[in-house]
């Protein structure tokens, strides 16, 4: 069951209480535990609010003894012998496997997620109550919260919804919608979106940086064109990120799985990033899907005089980062304080929570 919103704020109040004033303050040391996509977040954003960070501990072998960024990244066999005062939890999906085993050692913690929530709570009560449209999204995100702050999936399991992006009424059914599609990967949203319009629509644009994906979706678009008789003008696939600016990045992954790529400056495939400003130049779009590994605020800043000209519907996804709701939400009404939010989760994990957009006409 959802917990209501009385019993989140207690929780956080918890958590808040349980962090050492001088943990925060930067007068005693901490540690990192997990040093993946959060981890590497965590690093630099802790320490911006005054963190001191003495090391990380990450369970990849190949990472054991490395310095990444003046921080040293240790196993986390030596715990035990090190004994760090206190320890952010930057390994989300195993955030109650790591407690287990932090307080078998004696050593206070809190997960990154449940830092963030706890220290943005009046942010949150205010898209609580104020911002988002209907009973549905108000569960939504306090089951989000609940999950964040405690470690456990089965809170966002309960919301759990099909049909990702195309959920609501305002955003299936367009006859002249533009579509544009950041994060295209192999083409799976553009399918979808294709179903929800009943092939009916104006145009769509599909933005995907990584070369196998890129390759699969343009696959993907000349199949979409024969069986849904479209005009060969109708779907447009570039190799290309969306972001703030337009510049040249590259991209690393872990592995050569069909997943999409996180941004990276020491990597080894070199990738542009476009602005939908830029790109577009003035022409109108009419929804805009966003899954960009992270960068989904770059893109909101690079599409900033688009949306406030055209005011498109937004479904912006909202989980890479334990700030992405408060953030993003305030971004985009300080766009267009006339926009109307929902929000939905789209799997049984702890990802896909997707932030909806529109305006009422």
């Amino acid at each position: 069951m959802t917990p209501d919103f009385d019993q989140i704020a207690e929780w956080a109040g918890q958590i808040r209480r349980s962090i050492p004033e001088g943990v925060l303050a930067g007068a005693a040391p901490s540690a990192l535990y997990g040093y993946g996509f959060l981890g590497c977040f965590a690093h630099k954003d802790l320490q911006n609010q005054g963190v001191r960070l003495s090391c990380a501990f990450d369970g990849k072998p190949e990472l054991d003894g490395q310095l990444i960024d003046g921080l040293e990244i240790r196993s986390p066999a030596r715990l035990g012998e090190d004994r760090p005062p206190f320890v952010f939890v930057s390994a989300r999906h195993a955030v109650r496997e790591v407690s287990m085993r932090l307080d078998a050692l004696g050593i206070a913690h809190v997960s990154v997620d449940a830092h963030y929530v706890a220290r943005d709570i009046d942010a949150y009560k205010q898209i609580h109550d104020d911002w988002l449209t209907d009973d549905r999204s108000r569960e939504t995100l306090r089951a989000v919260m609940a999950t964040m702050l405690t470690g456990d999936k089965a809170y966002v399991a309960g919301v759990f919804e099909r049909d990702q992006y195309f959920c609501l009424p305002q955003f299936c059914g367009s006859e002249k919608e533009i579509y544009v599609d950041a994060g295209a990967y192999v083409g799976d949203s553009l399918e979808r979106f294709l179903w929800s319009q009943n092939g009916v629509f104006h145009k769509a644009l599909c933005f995907e940086p990584g070369m196998r994906q890129f390759r699969a979706l343009a696959n993907r678009r000349r199949r979409l064109i024969s069986e849904w008789a479209l005009d060969e003008n109708q779907i447009a696939v570039i190799p290309a990120a969306l972001g703030e600016t337009d510049q040249t990045a590259s991209a690393a992954t872990s592995s050569g799985d069909m997943t999409s790529l996180a941004l990276s400056e020491a990597g080894e495939h070199p990738i542009k990033i476009l602005s939908l400003d830029a790109h577009l130049a003035g022409e109108r779009v009419s929804m805009i899907k966003a899954d960009v590994e992270g960068m989904e605020m770059a893109l909101l800043n690079g599409a900033a005089e688009t949306i406030r000209r055209h005011r498109p519907k937004l479904a912006i996804c909202v989980y890479h980062y334990p700030s992405d709701i408060p953030v993003i939400s305030r971004t985009i009404k300080s766009l267009v304080p006339d926009y109307r939010f929902a929000l939905r989760h789209h799997s049984p994990q702890f990802m896909e929570t997707v932030l909806y957009a529109w305006v009422e006409t």
